[in-house]
């Protein structure tokens, strides 16, 4: 080998070793991540008007009970609604548009992973995804759309990141790269979170009659068995509570379980809804009765409502469980009518969409049982719920009407009465007035502000002292009288607001709501313990109206020392100074204070040669 080949050969070789030394060098580096170059940028930089959002949906699901939960609210008809619970009226408009202006310019963090494999350990696979078969690591899906359903921003997210407050594991539903970022959104996904929950809107002040109406169903002859009520009343807030029929010598109010009565009433949740037929929603808007077909009358008693006739014989609408009936010092009547048992999951109780509800028919108040023993059924039966149904709630329907009692706005004012005008007055003054000069008015003057002592006011003067009064009278009674009306129209204008509100729901309520309010009588009574003497023997109080005899006991006195001797009549005294005829001269009595009388006769005085002598110089 030459030299010439050999230096080839070593070219060669330095050749090969430089590709492989730079094959080697490119293979050891780390890969380059591609998603980099978009930290720092906002996800969706084209929406930037929080207005023009129409819809939301939020997709969460529930790895316990491995359910998928989907609630959205929509702009329909001029109205915020929430089509995942029957098109239910949103309150939270105001929610909905912070939450918007929220998702605006939200910017990618740092880059974590740009591998699908692991969004379930981040938590962000797609709630929706049916091709991943994963139970765990699920997201919740945030979507923001415009009219016409076109997405304005659609996420997925997932975990909190550890010990960084507002900071999620957040990624577009398009891409697989996951990024730590800034989010300062509700993510709920609670119906009662979207809705106003608060179900009667009253105020505990407001309130003045509470009307507990325990009875039962003869679903047979369909009328009201074993009634037993329950009346609460006070005139003024600041007043105390009274309870009709209350013996109040040996019972009290059981205040404590009457305050937190109020309390649940003034603050009644909506656990859920369903609607109610358009029939009956359309006879309660308008004439405030039901007239139902066959088939509004089966989907009423599937709750748990029917219409029964009274003692009476009258239609009124009844439930299984009783009525409430409270009114508020505005004359608003709320009748509360408490039907079945509802039980079931979260999204069964608030819309009944699962497919796994199972709706009991209160069996506890069978004919012949007794309040106590259908309320001992009942708690057993609840037992019996909690430990077939595991995280399943027990819950209770519940019917709504409203209507307007004047009687608890108060009294209307009485409008005065006008004095009668004297017979001959009108007359009287127009010949007056034609008679009197300008200068006869000035002299007159002082006279007619000159009156003797003693002298009784002339007809004319009486009225006009009368119409003055009158007059006074009546414009009081006109400021009352506006007031009143004022009071009547308010009344009926929240009436009707609420109606329009309650007529087309049944709602769900708690079990708890439902037996704080339904209290039975017995429930709202203690007793008065009786005070014991010294030996621990009680006292029996008399049931007669005779009063025990009281040892040792002293006569009552009058008081300021007054004689409990009856006064003797008083004889007419004679005229000072005046003598009968043919009567020998008397002497003059001695004078008490005027208005008393004594009650110890005065000592006798010594006699003078003077006081037997006439006083010629009085007489004179």
């Amino acid at each position: 080998m030459n030299e010439t080949t050999k230096t080839l050969t070593f070219v060669v070789i330095a050749a090969v070793a430089l590709v492989a030394a730079f094959i080697t060098d490119r293979t050891s580096q780390p890969t380059q991540l591609t998603g980099y170059e978009n930290v720092g940028e906002e996800f969706y930089p084209e929406f930037s008007d929080p207005t023009q959002a129409r819809s939301l949906r939020v997709v969460s699901y529930n790895e316990d009970s491995a359910t998928l939960k989907v609630f959205n609210v929509e702009f329909k008809d001029g109205v915020w609604k929430i089509p995942s619970h029957h098109d239910y009226p949103a309150d939270a408009e105001d929610e909905l548009a912070e939450t918007a202006a929220s998702l605006v310019g939200v910017v990618r963090g740092a880059l974590e992973s740009r591998r699908k494999s692991d969004h379930e350990r981040f938590g962000v696979i797609d709630p929706l995804d049916e091709s991943n078969t994963n139970l765990k690591g699920r997201g919740q899906r945030l979507t923001l759309s415009k009219e016409g359903g076109a997405p304005l921003v659609d996420f997925i997210i997932g975990k909190e990141v550890p010990e960084q407050p507002n900071e999620y594991y957040v990624r577009k539903v398009d891409e697989d790269s996951v990024y730590r970022t800034k989010l300062k959104v509700d993510l709920s996904s609670e119906f009662s979170d979207w809705i106003e929950p608060d179900l009667l809107k009253v105020e505990s002040d407001r309130l003045v009659e509470i009307i507990v109406n325990k009875y039962s169903i003869d679903e047979r002859q369909r009328r009201i068995v074993n009634r037993e009520l329950a009346t609460l009343k006070r005139k003024k807030s600041t007043d105390p509570w009274d309870l009709e029929g209350l013996n109040k010598e040996t019972e009290k109010l059981n205040t404590s379980d009457v305050n937190q009565m109020i309390t649940t009433l003034s603050d009644l949740k909506i656990q859920g809804i369903r609607p109610k037929p358009p029939g009956i929603a359309k006879e309660l808007k308008t004439s405030g009765n039901l007239r139902l077909d066959p088939l509004d009358f089966v989907d009423l008693q599937s709750k748990g409502f029917i219409l029964a006739s009274d003692p009476q014989g009258n239609q009124q609408l009844v439930s299984n469980e009783g009525e409430v009936i409270a009114a508020t010092n505005q004359g608003v009547l709320y009748s509360l009518y408490f039907g079945e048992i509802f039980t079931g999951s979260t999204l069964d109780i608030e819309a009944g969409n699962s497919g796994k509800k199972t709706e009991e028919k209160s069996k506890t108040k069978e004919k012949g049982d007794t309040p106590e023993s259908a309320d001992k059924k009942e708690s057993e039966k609840k037992e019996d719920e909690k430990a077939d149904t595991g995280a399943l709630k027990t819950s209770r329907y519940l019917f709504v009407t409203v209507s307007f009692d004047p009687s608890f706005i108060g009294d209307p004012p009485q409008k005065p009465e006008a004095p009668k005008k004297p017979v001959g007055l009108k007359e009287k003054t127009e010949k007056k007035k034609a008679e009197a000069k300008p200068a006869d008015k000035k002299e007159n003057k002082p006279e007619e502000k000159t009156k003797k002592e003693g002298e009784k006011p002339s007809p004319e003067a009486e009225y006009e002292i009368a119409m003055k009064k009158y007059q006074s009278e009546l414009k009081t009674y006109e400021k009352y009288l506006k007031e009143y009306d004022e009071k009547v129209v308010k009344g009926n204008e929240i009436v009707q607001k609420l109606n329009e509100r309650f007529a087309n729901w049944y709602y769900v309520i708690s079990a708890k709501s439902f037996e704080t309010l339904r209290m039975s009588r017995k429930a709202l009574i203690e007793p008065i313990e009786q005070p014991k003497e010294e030996n621990g023997k009680p006292i029996i109080p008399q049931t007669g109206t005779a009063k025990p005899p009281v040892k040792n006991s002293i006569p009552a006195q009058k008081p300021n020392g007054a004689s409990t001797k009856p006064k003797p009549a008083l004889n007419k005294k004679p005229t000072p100074g005046k003598q009968e005829p043919g009567s020998p001269p008397k002497k003059p009595a001695e004078k008490s204070p005027v208005g008393k009388e004594s009650s110890k006769p005065e000592a006798p005085k010594a006699k003078s040669t003077e006081s037997s002598k006439p006083k010629t110089s009085q007489n004179n």
